[in-house]
């Protein structure tokens, strides 16, 4: 027997042992989701029931006619009383569910205003007010009746036009539309959480065992050691699923809730939908089985893996409920976007709309996927600074570093770490969010450039003061050469082109605001040469000073013992997520995009001024061109794709600007170094 299906058996033994592994994969699927799913269906039905069978109390206050109380009276869902208080205030007090207000006499034209007191907030209430709107419906009516019959008129004549609904949608459609709105989600969470607590267990659980050392000095390669550990927690991962996936459609399918055949849904799912969704949970359970390997084989307990594995599993719940959300129609873009894709797959194959091209795009793009984490978890396995520690990653070194220069022990780094580095920016974030955004408002333009003053720039410097950190090294304030600057130039004049493409590709997927963007335009329009100076000044001076101390200053300075890639695609990704607002993601990608560039182009020339000139060039070409008379007719619809005449002059300038820019050495002073050189 080979090596890796020794470890894996080995794992496997010890993995089903566990209780909370068991628990996760037999019982929670197999006895839990269908009690839970009838016992929450039989209170449901038990509310509806008990609201029912009480007749709501309502009144009326005014002259109300005897032919309304007549059909109050007689209605049993109602109990008409009288109050003395105010009605509001009776509604408040429970003492009547709803109220009906008369006018004292009907309007010149005949009508008769009618107002309805309810509380949205209360069930009684709303059911009260249902009541009661229906009793004021059939009064309605009968006064409509007996107009028609005083003048002779048929009672089709109020009702020129009767609709009709009638859905073309088989009830098995119907069943399959309503799983799909929750159930892929399910499966998603489900699939992870299986593959959860395993992958910490046979990484940081082994550490904290001191079990994982002895494995390693073992005559085995390291790579059949981790091969076991992932098809192990792949396994579970599957199992986990399968077993998920075949209790909810049999419980579905039996007809265990009494719900679904109250309301005439039907839920029945064909074998080969059932097949394809296992087929594609298997490389989901891959995907996520080798990336918690690889983030828990970095952490030193249990406690500390499932800190570091709980941001991964919350940002996988924001794709796996994409499907759930309307107007989303799925696509080759979303088929290509990891567990987005496999959710809407799901949603299609219950719904019977399933794309061949699309599920084939799915499998393929998440097999891929997973073959990259099984890389990065293989990698994480083979680095024995992360498996024993005693790097400047280790989130404990990080900490320590940050209290102690907190406390004011300084330890003669002259730049931050990463950790340290990170925190200054979600620090600048949270205050950007409530502070410089009502500093915005109450100044109004003047109160953008106080607001990146004092929250973005004036934190950097700070930062860097009061950490004894080397404000060259840091912020790398490097005199940039002409090659550096005739490099950043080319490059950026190349990339804002590029994305400009970028940004149109995506409105394809994600849903564009264009009040956002006309009330964007309008304020970065300007009409004179005064006006001009002013939106530059606001709009791209300030930020590329301020920004750029914050993202390609400190956050690059501090990342600077990652990889090069590594440090500029989080540099780029921080970036954007630091443009995101809460009208809109569209503003993302391209960020990211022009942050990724921006930073590697800094890191190549050492210069923050090279970044900052960048970040002018495209922040002040937004402004150029929406303010031209001239190029507002060339650009004037925001979603109108770009000349394409400008992509092939956009793609030498880009190739062209990272060739001048590597035809020249990366300073020294700014290479991606240990904490022992920085020392």
């Amino acid at each position: 027997m080979s090596a890796w299906r020794v470890v894996c058996a080995k794992e496997l033994r010890e993995t089903l042992r566990d209780r909370r592994t068991l628990l996760m994969m037999v019982v929670v699927p197999v006895l839990l989701y269908p009690v839970l799913l009838i016992v929450m269906e039989q209170l449901f039905l038990f509310g509806i029931r008990n609201l029912e069978a009480e007749a709501a109390p309502v009144a009326v206050v005014g002259d109300a006619p005897a032919d309304l109380l007549a059909i109050l009276e007689a209605d049993s869902a109602v109990e008409l009383v009288e109050i003395e208080t105010d009605p509001e205030r009776a509604v408040r007090d429970d003492v009547v569910s709803a109220v009906a207000i008369l006018a004292s006499e009907p309007g010149t034209d005949g009508t008769r205003e009618v107002t309805l007191l309810f509380d949205a907030a209360s069930d009684r209430s709303n059911r009260g007010g249902a009541e009661l709107r229906s009793a004021l419906r059939e009064w309605r009516d009968s006064i409509l009746a007996a107009r028609l019959d005083t003048r002779a008129l048929p009672r089709s004549f109020a009702e020129p036009i009767a609709v009709a609904d009638s859905s073309i949608a088989l009830p098995e459609e119907v069943g399959g539309y309503a799983l799909g709105r929750f159930l892929p989600l399910l499966l998603v969470v489900i699939t992870l959480l299986g593959a959860f607590y395993p992958a910490i267990d046979l990484a940081a659980g082994e550490k904290e065992r001191g079990t994982l050392e002895t494995l390693l000095t073992a005559p085995v390669p390291a790579r059949d050691i981790v091969t076991g550990k992932f098809v192990t927690v792949a396994l579970i991962g599957i199992i986990a699923a399968a077993l998920n996936l075949t209790s909810m459609i049999l419980t579905f399918q039996t007809g265990a809730l009494q719900l679904t055949s109250t309301i005439g849904l039907v839920v029945s799912l064909p074998v080969t939908s059932v097949l394809v969704i296992f087929l594609t949970l298997v490389p989901l359970a891959v995907l996520f089985g080798a990336i918690f390997l690889g983030i828990a084989v970095g952490s030193s307990s249990f406690k500390e893996a499932q800190s570091a594995l709980t941001p991964v599993y919350m940002g996988v719940l924001v794709p796996a409920m994409l499907p759930a959300f309307p107007g989303i129609d799925f696509g080759p873009l979303l088929a290509l976007l990891p567990v987005a894709g496999v959710s809407f797959l799901f949603r299609d194959l219950m719904t019977g709309q399933a794309s061949f091209g699309l599920g084939c795009l799915v499998l393929g793009s998440t097999t891929i996927y997973a073959g990259l984490a099984l890389v990065f978890a293989a990698r994480a396995f083979g680095s024995e600074r992360v498996l024993f520690g005693g790097g400047d990653e280790s989130g404990e070194v990080s900490r320590a570093g940050l209290l102690a220069r907190i406390f004011g022990h300084r330890e003669g780094r002259k730049v931050p770490l990463p950790g340290e580095s990170m925190l200054l920016v979600a620090m600048v974030a949270v205050l950007f969010f409530w502070a410089g955004i009502q500093i915005q408002i109450r100044l109004g333009e003047p109160g953008v450039i106080v607001s990146q003053l004092l929250v973005l720039l004036l934190p950097a410097v700070l930062f860097v003061r009061l950490g004894g950190f080397d404000p060259v090294r840091t912020l790398s304030l490097r005199r940039p050469d002409a090659t550096s600057v005739v490099g950043g130039v080319v490059l950026m004049l190349g990339a804002i082109p590029l994305v400009w493409v970028l940004g149109w590709l995506q409105t394809f997927v994600l849903p564009v605001p264009w009040e956002l963007l006309e009330g964007m335009q309008d304020l970065i329009t300007a009409d004179s040469a005064a006006r001009l100076g002013w939106l530059l000044l606001m709009l791209a001076v300030t930020p590329a000073i301020c920004e750029e101390a914050v993202f390609r200053g400190v956050l690059l300075g501090g990342t600077r013992g990652l990889t090069p890639w590594r440090m500029v695609v989080l540099n780029g990704v921080v970036f954007g997520t630091f443009h995101l607002s809460t009208e809109t993601v569209i503003r993302f990608l391209p960020s990211a995009t022009l942050g990724m560039v921006i930073a590697w182009a800094v890191w190549r020339t050492g210069s923050l001024f090279v970044g900052i000139l960048m970040h002018f060039l495209n922040n002040g070409s937004i402004v150029v061109v929406a303010s031209s008379t001239t190029l507002q007719d060339l650009f004037s619809d925001p979603g109108a794709p770009p000349p394409f005449w400008l992509l092939p002059i956009a793609a030498v300038l880009f190739g062209a600007g990272i060739h001048i820019l590597l035809r020249r050495e990366v300073p020294e002073e700014i290479r991606p170094l240990t904490l022992a050189h920085e020392t």
